[in-house]
């Protein structure tokens, strides 16, 4: 389950996969609280009307782990078992990479929801001109032992 705070956790995460048994929900609302910091990291990443169904309806109603992929909220359904094996599969896969690579791409896409098109194109020719440089000799890339995952 990850509720209330751990939304604002999942909003600051780049990939996100799940059991098929996660439950998502916000009790804030619930409980007579304010629901502000979750929901509005929430609305940047999934669509307004499942936010405020997850934030009006509190303790009422869980979004499921399948409702989650549906709307893009979750990348992946994974069994229990198998859960932590493909998270540190993926994790293995992005280490791998270079660093800068990695650091100025995240940067450059998170950034970008902060502007509008214009803006975030010119922000991501920064990013791309620093990361980029001409001249620099390109990596030479050797393949990863792939393992096998049923993406659902």
């Amino acid at each position: 389950m990850a509720a209330g705070g751990a939304l604002y956790w999942l909003n600051e995460a780049d990939i996100i996969i799940a059991s098929e048994d996660a439950q998502f929900f916000d009790p804030h609302v619930s409980y007579g609280m304010v629901a502000a910091l979750e929901p509005i990291g929430l609305a940047h990443r999934i669509p307004i009307g499942e936010v405020l169904r997850m934030v009006l309806l509190g303790l009422d109603e869980r979004m499921s782990a399948k409702r989650a992929l549906e709307i893009g909220f979750v990348s992946e359904i994974v069994t229990r078992d198998s859960l932590w094996d493909r998270a540190q599969d993926l994790a293995e896969r992005i280490a791998a990479k270079p660093p800068a690579a990695i650091q100025g791409s995240i940067r450059a896409i998170w950034e970008s929801k902060d502007q509008g098109r214009s803006a975030a194109l010119a922000t991501g020719m920064y990013y791309t001109d620093l990361g980029n440089p001409i001249g620099k000799a390109q990596v030479v890339r050797s393949e990863v032992p792939t393992r096998k995952y049923e993406v659902r």
